[in-house]
């Protein structure tokens, strides 16, 4: 496999990764909810686990970082964050507050310890957890490591770091969303377009192979091989609503972002190519996630889960 080859498939491997987690999120939250409340959590736990020592700290599945830890942040930071209206951003902070998802104080909204300690927040780190895991060994798969190896582990906590996989994991899923959303102008656009184009070359699997003596995108898939989706069938993976879907791609095919046929909507090769932008810092994220992985010894601990699946 070549390195533009190898970058192509490693695109493909984010983009299933980034669907996953954003649709992992509870059934309460609709998809920016789940966005406002991985961004809040984010700016609350950063002070708290900045270095490797901290991250170790709260790494266990029942211990996080506590409310006097973590820091507050206000709306309007949290609304330029995602550049989203004040108003917006307001709203639904309100509604996440009788929800009991936020705790508002006068500097700012935080993300209390006990909604990560209810058993759907167990699982939820859990099911991050796993998502890397199996992130991790689709790469190895397509040998993404053999150029930068991964270090051993810095300290071996005395549990698997369910928390500190689960932050590392929340803090690379937030870059990557900052790095592709200019493709879609906005991140529930840019959700359906990661959305329709996992559909439309699903079938083909994490490699892409180039053509020998064609110059080609990093995509390597002509649009003759990207099978169409319709409206309907794009909501329902998406969790879109309908109505918003189609009135979404009407405005994303006048742009030139997608097109329509008989059969239904792709995303053509020339889009594609502003993924492809991506692929450098694709590669700097994924391998920060790791090598961090790495030194809180989460991959360590998968290996040895290996090694037991393997030989049952």
């Amino acid at each position: 496999m070549s390195n533009a080859e190898m970058q192509a498939s490693a695109l493909v491997i984010a983009r299933d990764t980034l669907l996953e987690t954003w649709k992992g999120r509870h059934p309460s939250l609709d998809p920016i909810d789940a966005l406002l409340v991985a961004t809040v959590t984010q700016a609350n736990l950063e002070p708290a686990t900045s270095s490797l020592e901290n991250q170790l700290e709260y790494s266990a599945l029942d211990r996080t970082v506590p409310d006097a830890s973590r820091r507050p942040i206000s709306i309007s930071r949290l609304a330029d964050s995602m550049d989203l209206r004040f108003e917006t951003v307001r709203r639904r902070v309100n509604r996440l507050k009788g929800l009991g998802v936020f705790t508002t104080e006068p500097s700012g909204i935080v993300v209390p310890e006990q909604y990560f300690l209810t058993s759907h927040g167990k699982a939820a780190v859990q099911a991050s957890d796993d998502l890397t895991e199996r992130t991790y060994w689709r790469l190895v798969s397509i040998n993404y490591f053999t150029g930068d190896p991964l270090p051993p582990p810095a300290l071996r906590p005395a549990q698997h770091p369910y928390r500190a996989v689960s932050r590392l994991m929340l803090s690379f899923s937030l870059r990557m969303l900052a790095e592709f959303k200019f493709i879609g102008g906005d991140y529930l656009n840019l959700l359906l377009l990661m959305q329709l184009q996992q559909l439309n070359t699903m079938h083909l699997g994490d490699q892409r192979k180039s053509t020998p003596g064609i110059e080609q995108s990093v995509s390597f898939i002509d649009d003759e091989r990207r099978v169409p989706v319709s409206i309907a069938t794009l909501s329902r993976a998406s969790g879109i609503p309908f109505e918003t879907t189609r009135r979404r791609l009407r405005d994303l095919t006048e742009r030139g972002v997608c097109y329509t046929g008989e059969h239904g909507y792709i995303i053509p090769s020339a889009v594609i190519d502003d993924f492809a932008k991506s692929a450098g810092p694709n590669r700097m994220n994924f391998i920060r996630l790791y090598r961090s992985c790495a030194l809180v010894g989460a991959i360590e601990s998968w290996e040895a889960r290996m090694e037991v699946r393997s030989a049952s």
